[in-house]
């Protein structure tokens, strides 16, 4: 913690998490049995992300970023391959694994996130390819369909990028990944053969992926889920119904309809704007951190909930970090010290 220095932007991606806390705590415009639970678990995201903002002022804080995003990979996939061997049972569906997240949806978020901070900050091909690979699985554990889209598109686009520049590992690399993709597609397949009502679920999850059927990668539960959302939101369109019926009355499972019905026109206006804000400064600095917000907005039109994880605010201040390098420091001088010290030269 020597001589933090504060990058002013990361201020304004913690605006919308301040707003909502504020709105959850002391307007409590919605208000339910367990509204108290939600404030308070908007206030302890308020201290991770404040603490968040502390390491990501210090000195190193781009190593320490890194690490703590390949160690989140790694406990992550680790964490699933342990639930899938039948070593444990974390997840909330069954058939479809998630590790230490505890629910199947959130393990390609935090893995497409943390890859894009892996991809912003190390230059080293080999090693982002090896992360690549951390990825694969744990993302396909849980069957998750927009899950493994994002991460095709992500990794496509960042392996396209590099290609001509490492033709020859990447030609050592398809003959390794490619045996080795055919027997995980096996070894998925043969786990939808076991067990009852889980695997018709996770066959079909399964079956849209590999076939790109688009019909079946569409949820008819989200859809639903969505269109209730909306109609609660029209009710009031202005200002919303206040934090917190998002996730306890609905589940519409598209962040740019959580926020509206919460928060209402304001709040989704924050909500874009805050990319707009991004996007635009990325494109200004020659498309710096592309990767990164590609993984944060790919989910917004299916994302649930993850405004209010961890990982999302540490990819989110990252990326403020990097597109504004600019940093801020404090000095704190003794009046005393500096007068006597004015004299000695001659001045007052």
């Amino acid at each position: 913690m020597n001589r933090p220095k504060l990058c002013l932007a990361t201020l304004g991606v913690a605006l919308l998490p301040t707003v909502r806390f504020f709105d959850a705590m002391v307007l409590r415009r919605f208000d339910s049995s367990a509204q108290d639970q939600v404030a308070m678990d908007l206030a302890r995201m308020m201290l991770v992300i404040i603490a968040i903002m502390a390491v990501l002022s210090t000195e190193k804080w781009q190593k320490t970023t890194l690490w703590a995003a390949v160690f989140a990979m790694l406990l992550t996939t680790g964490s699933e391959i342990y639930e899938a061997m039948g070593m444990a049972k974390f997840t909330s569906i069954n058939g479809r694994y998630a590790g230490f997240n505890g629910h199947p949806n959130f393990p390609p978020v935090v893995l497409c996130e943390m890859l894009g901070i892996i991809f912003a900050l190390s230059k080293n091909f080999r090693f982002n390819c090896l992360m690549i690979g951390v990825a694969l699985p744990g993302v396909a554990l849980t069957y998750g369909r927009s899950g493994m889209v994002v991460l095709v598109l992500m990794c496509g686009m960042y392996i396209l990028m590099n290609a001509r520049r490492n033709l020859g590992f990447l030609a050592l690399v398809a003959a390794i990944t490619i045996p080795a993709l055919g027997a995980g597609v096996a070894v998925l397949q043969s786990k939808t053969g076991q067990g009852a009502m889980k695997d018709k679920n996770t066959a079909d999850r399964l079956d849209a992926i590999l076939n790109l059927d688009f019909e079946k990668l569409k949820s008819p539960e989200r859809a639903k889920d969505v269109a209730d959302a909306w109609e609660a939101t029209m009710k009031k369109p202005v200002f919303g119904h206040g934090t917190g019926i998002s996730g306890t009355l609905f589940a519409p499972h598209n962040e740019y309809v959580s926020l509206w019905m919460e928060m209402g026109i304001p709040g989704l206006a924050l909500f874009v704007f805050t990319w707009l804000w991004l996007v635009g400064r990325s494109v200004l600095t020659g498309g710096k951190a592309a990767y990164l917000l590609f993984a944060l907005i790919a989910y917004t039109p299916a994302g649930q909930g993850r405004i209010e994880m961890p990982h999302y605010h540490l990819a989110m201040v990252a990326a403020a970090c990097l597109l504004w390098p600019k940093r801020y420091g404090f000095t704190f001088r003794s009046l005393e010290n500096t007068a006597s010290g004015q004299m000695r030269h001659g001045t007052v």
